[in-house]
């Protein structure tokens, strides 16, 4: 019996040896797809398949790529679920191999779709669509309940709805993408937290060295805004940097709100930072279609460093429409807007929907707002909100610094600079600098006049020639630096001394501030 018994344990710890000697190791795939391929094959770079009806067939695993040939159209949608998921380190990608990036034609459908599938990588690829007035009614990419996503390198065009769009996702990076000719928006993040009062659907969101150009609006879109560049909402701490948006919103169908730039609404903790956005548009009896905009339900946030010309409304736009979470505690700084608010707002548009709406606490200071236009106004404001405060900005208009019908109530203006180009020195409806200071106390700091109607001597901001790149070109903001004897040089407040106000380390062409006890007024620090 010991001999049986010892005989059958012997066998079966062979048995186990060879089994999991002969079972199949977990390896990282490379899977390819060529044109000339065919579905039958093993999907090897020497034998690949040929159609996205393949690779849909899949459950890719962590580590996995799929490779799409450069330079090969590939009709149909790509679609990745739970079971497609990666892990940290071992990422499942989808990118081009050989020359030129690979194109993936959604047609009438999105290019990509993606559904509660993790670390996963999309990267060098062109997504094409039927055109958002053709037949498509999809966005280009949509990605959806998704963690650790990096999308990298892609083209977006021809969908009626967004170039690329993510809902409900955490951890997120978004860079070199350009979204173009599309409907709705270049690109969105959302979710559905617009009424709820503490949560958001999206957490560390980053979008970066992106391009977002001509994206009209969304012909379906009959009843709100659509043609925006770059929109997130429902998010909590994201970045938006070296950016550039510009041609969005022209054909728009809606009448009432319109499309941005590049904004944001419903988040918190998010950051607009060294972008550009120009020439952005809106239904010509519509509102908006300005550079950019802090909207209903921000706070704690900030556009900073940032370029703003030629837009149909506003330059910067702080709006609050009734949203669930309070409008507070934002900042705008080291700025410029040029010529803008030709259709609706100027420089800067302050709006809130209703005086019960929860809109408070905003710091806007070292811009430089200069409008030549002919509808030249500095601010718009409707609805006055409380703890507005305006240090060391330069406002230089056309026809009025305050927009007309507009008045100020609490708003507190310091250390700022005025004036007109058609040589008009009223001020939001007193006779001058003076009277308005005298009766109202703006302007006024520890017994003193600290504002200034001047010409601040500027040095060409109507020869301003952009570079035509989503960074900031310190050449081309020299246009709006202060000449030698400039009045404003070593005129601007301290304000961490005298408000408590952290400065920033640089102005808007990177020069350092930190070392500054004398400072200037406007965007750009006077360089000899």
């Amino acid at each position: 019996m010991k001999n049986q018994a010892l005989l059958v344990i012997c066998f079966g710890i062979f048995f186990l040896l060879t089994c999991c000697k002969n079972a199949p190791e977990v390896q990282v795939g490379c899977y390819y797809l060529s044109a000339s391929g065919n579905d039958v094959n093993p999907g090897t770079k020497e034998k690949p398949w040929q159609t996205v009806t393949k690779v849909n067939t899949l459950d890719l695993s962590p580590g996995d790529t799929l490779f799409l040939e450069g330079g090969s159209v590939f009709p149909g949608t790509i679609k990745l679920d739970s079971l497609d998921s990666g892990t940290e380190g071992k990422e499942v990608t989808i990118k081009s191999f050989g020359t030129g990036k690979a194109t993936i034609d959604g047609g009438l459908s999105a290019g990509i779709e993606v559904n509660a599938c993790d670390y996963f990588n999309v990267e060098d690829l062109m997504l094409t669509g039927a055109g958002r007035k053709d037949g498509n009614i999809t966005d280009g990419v949509f990605i959806a309940g998704s963690d650790h996503l990096r999308i990298d390198r892609l083209e977006i065009s021809g969908f009626q709805h967004s170039g690329l769009h993510v809902y409900k996702c955490n951890d997120v990076q978004i860079t070199n993408v350009h979204s173009h000719d599309n409907g709705f928006a270049g690109i969105l993040v959302d979710g559905n937290t617009a009424y709820d009062p503490l949560n958001f659907d999206n957490e560390d969101i980053y979008i970066g060295y992106c391009l977002t150009e001509n994206n009209p609006g969304d012909p379906t879109v009959l009843n709100n805004h659509s043609g925006s560049g770059i929109l997130a909402s429902s998010v909590n701490r994201g970045v938006i940097e070296y950016c550039e948006s510009f041609n969005n919103g022209w054909d728009m169908q809606w009448t009432g709100n319109g499309p941005v730039g590049i904004w944001i609404w419903d988040c918190n903790d998010f950051k607009i930072q060294y972008c550009i956005s120009h020439d952005n548009k809106t239904n010509p009896v519509a509102k908006d279609g300005g550079g950019f905009d802090l909207d209903g339900g921000v706070s704690n946030s900030v556009i900073q460093y940032c370029l703003s010309y030629n837009n149909q409304g506003g330059g910067y736009g702080l709006f609050e429409f009734g949203a669930g979470k309070p409008w507070e505690n934002n900042t705008l700084r080291y700025c410029i807007s040029l010529n803008d608010g030709s259709l609706n707002g100027g420089s800067v548009a302050i709006w809130r929907g209703s005086p019960e709406m929860t809109m408070r606490n905003c710091d806007i200071y070292n811009n430089t707002f200069y409008n030549s236009t002919q509808r030249g106004y500095s601010l718009t404001i409707e609805n006055n909100a409380t703890g507005f405060r305006f240090f060391s900005n330069i406002f230089v208009f056309k026809e009025a610094f305050l927009i007309p019908g507009a008045r100020l109530v609490s708003e507190l203006f310091q250390g700022n600079c005025y004036f007109n180009l058609s040589g008009d020195r009223s001020i939001a409806g007193f006779k001058d600098l003076g009277e308005w200071a005298a009766i109202t106390s703006n302007e006024m700091l520890d017994g003193r006049m600290a504002g200034f109607y001047a010409d601040p001597r500027l040095v060409d901001p109507s020869g301003f020639l952009p570079s035509g790149t989503v960074k900031l070109n310190k050449d081309d903001l020299m246009a709006f630096s202060l000449k030698s004897g400039s009045p404003l040089i070593g005129r601007g407040l301290d304000l961490e001394q005298l408000i408590n106000i952290d400065p920033g380390a640089t102005d808007i062409a990177g020069t350092d501030l930190s070392t500054d006890t004398v400072f200037d007024i406007g965007a750009l620090k006077y360089r000899k």
